[in-house]
């Protein structure tokens, strides 16, 4: 796959403090999806501050906290779509991960296994909503979503992925768990680690 975009941006308000520097078995929250990421990208880049020690690029988006369209926005844009495309580059992939998930590894073994429908695949939670934060999408599909949001910021998740053709597999809460509160949290590091 040609590269993989990891959000990472966002206020951490339901958390209380910045839930991609919390340590689940001995690594942070953003380290843990990075690593996922690596396992089968050839670039991963996080939308987000920068963060000392993670060997990945790391992108902006505009406005600062503008949510997670804006940092697929601007991370699409280092990775400079439309050349590659122009050069044959639209049957590369790129994955795109939310940086909270409890179990990134097992997202990405997910979506490098299954069968992509024309534009993707995403995975889908056990109430039978697309999780489009944990999906695998075929260049030129991320560039007409890019084109169709018009770089809009306020453009929500599911409107962003809405035209797309996805297939869609579905997925236990163990895996396609994110974690945005407290108590989240806790019941992560009970169920993957078993640690107070």
């Amino acid at each position: 796959m040609l590269a993989a975009i990891v959000l990472g941006g966002g206020r951490s308000a339901r958390m209380g403090t910045d839930k991609l520097a919390l340590r689940l078995g001995g690594a942070t929250l953003l380290d843990r999806t990075c690593a996922a990421a690596a396992r089968v990208a050839g670039r991963v880049v996080v939308a987000g501050h920068e963060r000392p020690g993670l060997d990945v690029e790391f992108v902006l988006e505009d406005p600062p906290f503008g949510g997670p369209v804006a940092g697929i926005v601007a991370a699409a844009a280092s990775l400079d779509i439309p050349a590659r495309i122009a050069s044959g580059g639209d049957s590369d992939w790129v994955v795109i991960l939310a940086g909270d998930l409890a179990n990134p590894r097992a997202v990405v073994d997910l979506l490098a296994a299954a069968e992509p429908g024309p534009d993707g695949v995403v995975l889908v939670d056990d109430e039978g909503w697309p999780q489009f934060l944990a999906g695998r999408y075929r260049l030129a599909a991320l560039r007409r979503a890019l084109d169709a949001a018009g770089g809009a910021r306020d453009t929500s998740v599911r409107r962003f992925f809405a035209g797309l053709d996805l297939a869609r597999v579905p997925a236990p809460p163990s895996v396609t768990a994110d974690l945005d509160t407290p108590e989240e949290f806790a019941q992560a590091r009970c169920l993957f680690y078993d640690t107070p």
